[in-house]
């Protein structure tokens, strides 16, 4: 419960300083994967795609669905942080479209 506490604050931090952060989860990804790379002297360049999906725990990076469902909890908590325009609307659509997908019988 630390970590989610920890990388929501962080996320939080991002998508105040970054308004690219709040529409897009790649960009927030990236700007999480550079502070703990910092903080724990991982070169993100040097990684290779297998090596970073096959010890990524290991390094003490948090998974990409942490930091999503961070996102969507501060930006439910603070409405001012949400994404803008297009892709607040889209994000919206896409919601309301899963939960119909999982209602139904697959």
């Amino acid at each position: 419960m630390n970590d989610l506490k920890t990388v929501s604050a962080l996320v939080k931090q991002i998508l105040e300083d970054d308004v690219d952060a709040r529409n897009s989860d790649n960009v927030l990804y990236l700007e999480v994967l550079r502070y703990y790379a910092s903080k724990k002297g991982i070169d993100l360049c040097q990684l290779s795609v297998p090596d970073f999906l096959m010890n990524m725990e290991q390094k003490g990076l948090p998974a990409f669905e942490t930091v999503r469902r961070s996102r969507q909890k501060v930006q439910a908590t603070y409405p001012d942080l949400a994404a803008t325009g297009a892709v607040g609307a889209f994000r919206a659509r896409n919601e309301k479209v899963y939960r119909e997908f999982a209602k139904s019988e697959v």
